[in-house]
């Protein structure tokens, strides 16, 4: 009697299992990414990744942004990056830095701060200037608020350079998802 039972069960099991596989299978999913897949036009092989414009008073993001950036492209891109003469051309403008109080210590001082990046992205062919795509993005990170000013400044710009990691990837998504 019990060794029905398992059998039974096992039977059960193996229905199950197949009826995921056709279930998987039959609804069209894969995996996205494979190497051929792009959203871009044949013709399009070529992107130039223009410096970052920086409109905050922190100096030197748009060097890391646009490190950052081109990295980015670099591992995970089938439009080859070129200094100039691309036939794509992305450019990125850092449109603000905001950071405000957060939270406050029993004695009344700041305890920490939370900043906003925010920056603009645009792509256009380089031969007839026609925008393809364009998107704001934003990313806000808290950081602690110090009695030295340096050790604040430093952990503001920790927090940069974590919102920096957390938008490239984004923009790069977008970019594919939105074209």
């Amino acid at each position: 009697m019990r060794l029905i039972g398992i059998r039974t069960v096992l039977k059960c099991i193996c229905i199950a299992l197949i009826a995921v596989g056709v279930g998987v299978t039959g609804c069209g999913y894969r995996f996205a990414g494979d190497p051929g897949d792009t959203p871009f036009p044949p013709e399009l092989k070529t992107i130039v990744l223009e410096s970052a414009i920086n409109n905050t008073t922190v100096r030197g993001i748009e060097t890391e942004f646009t490190n950052a950036l081109r990295s980015e492209f670099a591992l995970g891109t089938r439009l080859k990056q070129v200094a100039s003469g691309g036939d794509l051309q992305m450019k990125t403008q850092i449109v603000s830095f905001e950071d405000t109080p957060s939270a406050y210590r029993a004695d009344g001082k700041e305890a920490t701060r939370i900043g906003t990046l925010t920056v603009r992205c645009s792509l256009q062919k380089s031969d007839t200037h026609k925008e393809l795509w364009k998107k704001d993005f934003s990313a806000s990170q808290t950081y602690d608020v110090t009695d030295s000013i340096a050790e604040t400044l430093s952990n503001r710009r920790r927090a940069i350079s974590r919102m920096i990691k957390d938008l490239i990837p984004r923009i790069h998504r977008s970019l594919y998802d939105s074209f």
